[in-house]
């Protein structure tokens, strides 16, 4: 009785979906996911990979900057640790 009605209203069947069909789908996915993953690799190795020195004076400017950078970046997150810890601290003044 539900396929006569069926029939009658047109309600679409849903589509029909084999294992094969599904397989292949899959790989096919796969292998997008691994050649965007391959993309994103090259992208962000261009981006952040450190330019080529053209002598040794840039070779050494290049190192005392990322030296500098790595000491800053430390020193923010102690000051930014010390704060949050001030938050959560046992002697509360109310």
């Amino acid at each position: 009785m539900t396929t006569i009605m069926n029939e009658q209203n047109n309600i679409p069947q849903p589509p029909y979906y084999s294992v094969e069909s599904i397989a292949q789908r899959r790989a096919e996915k796969k292998e997008e996911i691994l050649l965007s993953k391959a993309r994103i690799q090259n992208l962000t190795q261009e981006l952040f990979a450190p330019q080529k020195s053209k002598n040794q004076m840039d070779n050494m400017m290049q190192h005392i900057n990322a030296g500098i950078a790595a000491y800053d970046g430390l020193m923010t997150g102690l000051k930014i640790l010390r704060r949050v810890r001030g938050f959560f601290s046992r002697n509360k003044k109310y």
